[in-house]
């Protein structure tokens, strides 16, 4: 294999026999009579993995991604198919492998890091930094019993990330432990990322993937759909995770959103789209997001007041618009019978979540009498969901608030 290629992987696939009854496992060993049908959990999995790459697994659970790093390990046999390993590799698959309730934190150390492929040499020379790392100095002669689930967690992940392989396997390792510790274990990441080192990384946070990768690779239903620059494939499964989210939420705010009418004025239907006209359910920040209803007239109507809310999922109100007060505009004199309103939005400015649209239609009116909107004529309420993602930055907000220039020392930057 070229010296280049850490890992080839070819027609790789992995499956297990299902019994449906354990019976019907000794009615196979004492008949010879198959009594399984197979599951098959990877599928005919190609790709190769340069030296020196940071590859983070993308996908929802039960995609195959954790049996793939198994696989790679050498922990699980493969059904079929070709691994080649160029190099010195270590994982971290479950924290605390190798390690004894009955046992000091200090003795826990040592047969973790052998589990891990170190030497007794090799640990005795990062034992004090292993301790420090964890910051469980006072406690690391006492049983590993003793420790409360945090503090295990820390030593474990401490002892597993003072390796120095070749190739470097992590599985969901890094949620563990509180906001600083989680800090600390994601710059010690990141230093190994940056020595040269090969890593493959699964998360199921995609920022993180976005930060420490990149290359990844998005697996679905145990195939890999997609391998590539980071953030095309990232961009790939935001998108796919968010239109099936979306679908889900669409079903589920029909059922608990509320749809009122009045003898004047009916909401027949609303849709969310795009600059396309596309229907969807799901935006980028700064998107553009058109909100298309359509209304039924029992009489002609003179310019409705019309209000759109954008609540987010935990019931906070973000902002909403209303044509009379935000923009003064007058549309005149709506006909009866069917028509179509179309409200543009050109830069969509909320933050990452989930968040549900509701318009309600009032009356004309003139004046500032804001008690008049306490009474509308129709409102879809709840009743229509939306997806929002950020592009880049990993901080949730409501919404961005953007800065038009810097000053420094009386220069001005725009």
């Amino acid at each position: 294999m070229n010296n280049d290629i850490a890992i080839k992987i070819k027609g790789l696939s992995k499956s297990y026999k299902v019994y449906d009854h354990n019976i019907d496992i000794l009615h196979e060993l004492l008949f010879h009579k198959t009594k399984f049908r197979l599951k098959n959990v990877l599928s005919d999995i190609n790709f190769e993995i340069k030296r020196g790459d940071v590859v983070g697994i993308i996908g929802r659970n039960g995609a195959g991604k954790s049996t793939l790093l198994k696989i790679i390990a050498g922990i699980l046999d493969k059904t079929d198919g070709e691994v080649i390993v160029n190099g010195k590799i270590s994982a971290i698959l479950e924290l605390g492998t190798g390690f004894h309730p009955e046992y000091s934190g200090r003795e826990n150390i040592k047969m973790g890091g052998m589990c891990l492929g170190m030497s007794r040499q090799e640990i005795e020379g990062k034992m004090e930094d292993i301790i420090e790392f964890s910051e469980l100095r006072d406690v690391i002669d006492e049983p590993f019993k003793s420790y409360s689930s945090g503090m295990k967690s820390r030593l474990t992940f401490s002892t597993a990330i003072s390796v120095e392989p070749d190739i470097f396997i992590v599985d969901e390792a890094l949620a563990t432990g509180d906001a600083f510790f989680v800090s600390k274990c994601l710059r010690r990441m990141k230093d190994i990322c940056e020595s040269g080192a090969t890593v493959l990384f699964v998360s199921h946070s995609i920022e993180l993937v976005k930060r420490l990768c990149n290359k990844a690779i998005y697996m679905e239903g145990g195939k890999i759909l997609n391998y590539g620059e980071v953030l095309n494939v990232c961009s790939e499964y935001e998108l796919i995770t968010m239109k099936a989210e979306s679908q889900l939420n669409k079903e589920q705010s029909y059922k608990q959103g509320k749809k009122v009418g009045s003898e004047a004025i009916e909401i027949k239907n609303i849709v969310l789209k795009d600059k396309m006209m596309h229907e969807k359910g799901a935006f980028y920040q700064h998107d553009t997001l058109m909100i298309d209803i359509e209304i039924e007239n029992r009489e002609t109507f003179y310019s409705p007041a019309i209000l759109v809310k954008f609540m987010r999922s935990d019931g906070i109100l973000v902002t909403s618009w209303m044509n009379v007060d935000d923009t003064e505009i007058d549309l005149g004199e709506i006909p009866k019978g069917s028509n179509n309103i179309l409200l543009e939005i050109k830069d969509l400015l909320l933050g990452d979540g989930l968040f549900f649209v509701s318009v309600y239609f009032f009356s004309h009116r003139e004046g500032a009498e804001t008690a008049f909107y306490a009474d509308p004529l129709c409102v879809w309420e709840n009743v229509i969901t939306m997806n929002v993602k950020r592009h880049g930055r990993p901080l949730s907000t409501f919404f961005d608030q953007n800065i038009d220039s810097i000053k420094l020392n009386g220069k001005v930057f725009e």
